[in-house]
This record gives structure tokens, sequence and C-alpha cells, in this order.
């Protein structure tokens, strides 16, 4: 879990970068950002404030955790998800890729097939 922070609180702020500072990652190398307002940011942000349905002020250590960790696992849950789809959408390219090039290959063995009794057939017809 690698989270950045951005509060307008600055003792939430402080507070935060004491509780979380062994996952304190700059905002750019993060998975989330943590920050009491939603802020114009392209990754999924925490937001922690009094109406909050992550965490509200105030709040303990262990309900900070147990609200990140499940807020982390929930993404991590949606990120699987997305991996699982885009695989089965590849393999559903794959698929119908396979199964056109196989019709097609077995088009022209049947055309091969055939053109060689067309061929044997004159010959035995040139014998007689």
């Amino acid at each position: 879990m690698k989270i950045a922070l951005e509060c307008k609180d600055l003792i939430l702020q402080r507070a935060l970068e004491l509780f979380l500072k062994q996952y304190l990652v700059r905002k750019a190398d993060c998975d989330f950002l943590v920050c009491d307002e939603k802020v114009e940011f392209d990754k999924p942000q925490f937001i922690i404030c009094k109406f909050s349905p992550l965490l509200s002020v105030p709040f303990s250590k262990e309900q900070l955790f147990k609200a990140l960790n499940d807020f982390n696992q929930a993404l991590e849950a949606l990120s699987k998800q997305a991996a699982e789809l885009q695989r089965k959408e590849i393999e559903s390219k794959i698929e119908a890729i396979t199964q056109a090039f196989r019709k097609e290959y077995e088009q022209a063995i049947d055309e091969a097939v055939q053109t060689l009794k067309l061929q044997l057939l004159k010959a035995l017809d040139n014998e007689k």
C-alpha cells in the first residue's frame, strides 16, 4: 500500500504523516491519495472528513488502518476484475482469429483435395 497525502487541515496532515510514515510515497508513485476534500487527481482518493463514508473525523489509529486496508483491498479487487475482463476479451479475440484461420485453412484444403480428385480423374480418363 503506497499512499500520498494532501490535506488542507494541517493537524490532520501531521497526524496522518505520523500514523502512515511507512506507507508514504510521492504523489506520482502512490496507489491512492488520502485527503480531506476531493482534489483534481487521476488516482483513487480516500477522503477523510466529517461526513465521509470511508472515515470520519475523529478516528483512532486502528480505525484509520482498518478503513485504509478495506479501501486498498477494494481497489485490488477492482483491479483484478478489470484484468480478468481484459484477459477474457483478449482470449475472445484470439479465439475469433483462430476460428477464422481454421475456416480458411479447411477451405483451402478442401479446394486442394477437389483439385487433386479432378486431376486424378483426368489422368484415369486419359489412360483408357
